[in-house]
């Protein structure tokens, strides 16, 4: 099962976000029409049922609400077509409909037109497929409320794999809720090595929420350091931060190795002692018993040079 919008409107039509999504703002008591595409991408024939139904942003996260809840968008909301047969590979149009009651207080909306396909299984599990298109709707007199956001301190590490990671906290200080997306490009690398763009996909953000974005950067990249430069977008508000990064390895500090040289020169050094002095007494016995009085000498060997670290 898939869905797609066909078109953008035309006060829209230079908003990338417009193509995936309904993303709107209207005055009470307005209509617009949308136009969506249901395709059947299995093999088999389907029954489809178009509905829409309730969503909302918590934070960082798009959520949609269980089954066929409702809310106040969902119920302005109206389909041309909601049971649809479609053969295997077949599309069909279907038209959306939002009209925004006159008395509508103004604020942003979030919800979901729905294509599903029939549930199966028993009654402890049921499957059921289906796709949506978002609605993102701002209602209130007067022009659309501005989108902005800031980019924070970009900050390089890596992951226990060793995979090279960009990080930055992005913060919606706008009045609209955000479906963030961009690039990254490093520069100025070790040897002038340079590297992207590299796509990044970020969350959705609320109004007023924060969020980190993590961009993975590849598993061979130098430590660096690097010009790092992240470029991100939500519909028309683009904004762009750069900062020098290092990628440097996020091991633990290994465990403080134990010295056991001195023990081990002592312990040779006693070793040598006895050997020697056992071999002294011998010698003295050998000469009282050959009538030779005379005195015997022992040398012991200097100690080993010790290389010793200063603290």
């Amino acid at each position: 099962m898939g869905v797609r919008l066909l078109d953008a409107p035309a006060n829209r039509r230079d908003d990338i976000r417009a193509y995936q999504y309904i993303v709107d703002h209207l005055n009470p008591g307005t209509t617009i029409r949308r136009r969506m595409v249901v395709a059947n991408t299995s093999q088999i024939r389907r029954k489809v049922t178009v509905y829409p139904a309730a969503a909302d942003v918590d934070g960082d996260r798009w959520t949609v609400a269980p089954e066929r809840t409702a809310n106040e968008l969902s119920s302005w909301v109206t389909v041309d077509s909601d049971h649809l047969r479609l053969k295997p590979e077949e599309e069909k149009p279907v038209w959306v409909t939002i009209a925004v009651p006159e008395n509508a207080s103004a604020g942003e909306r979030y919800g979901v037109v729905w294509a599903e396909t029939p549930g199966f299984g028993d009654e402890s599990v049921r499957h059921v497929g289906r796709a949506g298109i978002r609605i993102y709707l701002s209602v209130g007199p007067g022009g659309e409320p501005p989108s902005d956001f800031t980019i924070g301190r970009l900050a390089g590490t890596r992951a226990p794999d060793g995979t090279a990671l960009l990080t930055a906290e992005v913060t919606n200080t706008g009045e609209r809720a955000l479906d963030l997306a961009g690039s990254l490009m490093l520069k100025d690398g070790p040897d002038e090595l340079t590297k992207g763009p590299i796509k990044v996909e970020a969350p959705t953000l609320a109004l007023g929420a924060t969020a980190t974005i993590t961009a993975p950067v590849g598993q061979q990249v130098p430590d660096g350091p690097w010009t790092a430069t992240l470029d991100l977008r939500s519909g028309w508000t683009r904004r762009s931060a750069t900062g020098q990064v290092s990628f440097a390895p996020g091991t633990a500090a290994p465990a403080a190795a134990t010295d056991h040289t001195g023990s081990i020169f002592l312990g040779g050094l006693a070793t040598s002692v006895l050997v020697l002095a056992l071999f002294a007494g011998y010698a003295v016995r050998q000469r009282r018993h050959a009538g030779q009085p005379g005195s015997l000498r022992v040398l012991l060997p200097a100690p080993p040079f010790r290389r010793t670290s200063a603290k």
